[in-house]
């Protein structure tokens, strides 16, 4: 089955680049945020607030997304202004979701976790494990992300892997908004132009 044009074909393979773009980030994310999730909760301490948002909004826009790719290609003229719509509404929560992100993880350095003086590291890891004795197996008691992303350096990469997918994200869904209005668009001139010709 082709590639629907829309009447502009370049527009409309750029859409589905963007997509497969966007559904790519959001499985990655949705991956580490639940292992992170997963070693938080296993160690018995509830989940930073963060990676629970991020991982309901990334669910709720893969859902969206692979419901929308079928609207696409079955060649849905007004679904296109829908998806316009829906589409700016997730970027706003993925807006939401980096800068949220952002707050804590801004802040942390990846590469010196690990590289610092011995006094340090020690001072370091016996602050993070007092405040997880003090946190563990406490009903609605939780760790900043801070301290969990900044517990080990791959801790620190997968949370700023995560942010960093969440802002590209944000671009992601910038330029949807902007390529399904246009496609709605030129699709209304080609049919306009095929009516006049008929």
């Amino acid at each position: 089955m082709p590639v629907p044009s829309y009447g502009a074909a370049p527009i409309s393979n750029t859409f589905l680049f963007v997509r497969s773009l966007q559904v790519i980030s959001m499985i990655i994310i949705i991956g580490m945020a639940s292992n992170f999730v997963s070693l938080i909760v296993n160690s018995g301490i509830e989940a930073p607030k963060e990676f629970v948002g991020t991982l309901s909004v990334t669910c709720i826009a893969t859902l969206y997304v692979a419901v929308s790719i079928a609207f696409y290609w079955s060649q849905a003229n007004l679904g296109l202004l829908v998806m316009a719509g829906v589409d700016s509404l997730l970027l706003i929560a993925f807006i939401v979701v980096a800068v949220t992100l952002g707050k804590p993880l801004s802040f942390l350095n990846c590469y010196v976790i690990g590289k610092t003086s011995d006094q340090v590291d020690a001072q370091s890891a016996y602050a993070f494990a007092m405040s997880v004795a003090q946190n563990l197996n406490t009903m609605g008691s939780n760790l900043p992300l801070g301290n969990w992303a900044g517990a080990t350096r791959t801790n620190c990469f997968q949370s700023k892997t995560i942010w960093g997918l969440s802002i590209g994200l944000c671009i992601l869904f910038t330029t949807s908004c902007a390529l399904l209005p246009t496609l709605w668009y030129k699709q209304k001139k080609a049919m306009t132009v095929k009516s006049i010709e008929v």
